[in-house]
């Protein structure tokens, strides 16, 4: 189990989504995008969570977001509509499909998601963000 082939493997599974074709999927929260749809994901926090005489296991949240630029064209603008559905569906499915993560996780939890429209480097893009728990049991291990 490890922190880092835990966001290996979600980088594997996000780059096999085909319903959108992302052109990109970065392990980051961007700060400018020069194409679209991206898929990003980053490390949003961690909260500590049950305890033993032994260890703390802990709750690690990722947040992914899908990032589609937004289009004068009305018809543009409606197919953008349907790609943030397709991509939350997806996200959730191939996530799902392993859900520890190739054993880098304990368990895991695919959040809801929300739809917006956001400001990013003078641009704006219509954006699907869907919240992934990680659970770690006994992450980390108490000493008396």
């Amino acid at each position: 189990m490890s922190r880092s082939g835990a966001l290996d493997r979600i980088d594997v599974l996000l780059s096999t989504i085909t319903d959108p074709v992302f052109t990109a999927v970065i392990r980051a929260e961007p700060l400018a995008l020069s194409g679209t749809p991206v898929l990003a994901y980053w490390v949003q926090g961690r909260t500590n969570g049950w305890q033993t005489l032994g260890d703390i296991g802990s709750t690690t949240t990722i947040m992914i977001r899908a990032y589609f630029r937004l289009q004068a064209s009305a018809d543009v603008r409606e197919s953008i509509e349907l790609e943030l559905w397709d991509s939350m569906v997806e996200v959730d499915s191939k996530l799902r499909s392993d859900a520890n993560l190739d054993g880098n996780c304990t368990d895991s939890t695919v959040g809801s998601a929300t739809v917006s429209t956001i400001d990013l480097g003078g641009s704006f893009y219509r954006t699907a963000t869907i919240s992934f728990d990680l659970q770690f049991y006994g992450e980390v291990t108490i000493t008396p």
